[in-house]
């Protein structure tokens, strides 16, 4: 997110923003917490909850890549667990 921020796409975010339904789940992850990327965040996401791993003071790596996955509603636990379980395989190795 604040890659995409840092190249100008806040009004693009914004619009694809407002044409989700409204009883959507939102995502946000982002490397770094830098106050733009906050300011942002609070604008789209409802009942928001953080999880931070590190320092909040890290930068973000130039290796890191995005994905998005539209799965129906019975499907996002499932995944969610085979993405946490290849993280931490690839953590370990």
């Amino acid at each position: 997110a604040d890659r995409m921020l840092d190249m100008g796409f806040e009004p693009q975010i914004k619009k694809i923003s407002n044409q989700i339904r409204p009883d959507r789940q939102t995502l946000f992850y982002t490397a770094t917490w830098p106050r733009e990327v906050e300011s942002v965040a609070r604008e789209f996401l409802r009942d928001q909850y953080q999880v931070r791993v590190g320092r909040a003071e890290l930068k973000a790596s130039g290796n890191i890549g995005q994905t998005v996955e539209v799965v129906e509603e019975e499907q996002k636990y499932p995944l969610l667990l085979k993405l946490l379980e290849t993280g931490l395989e690839q953590a370990e190795a």
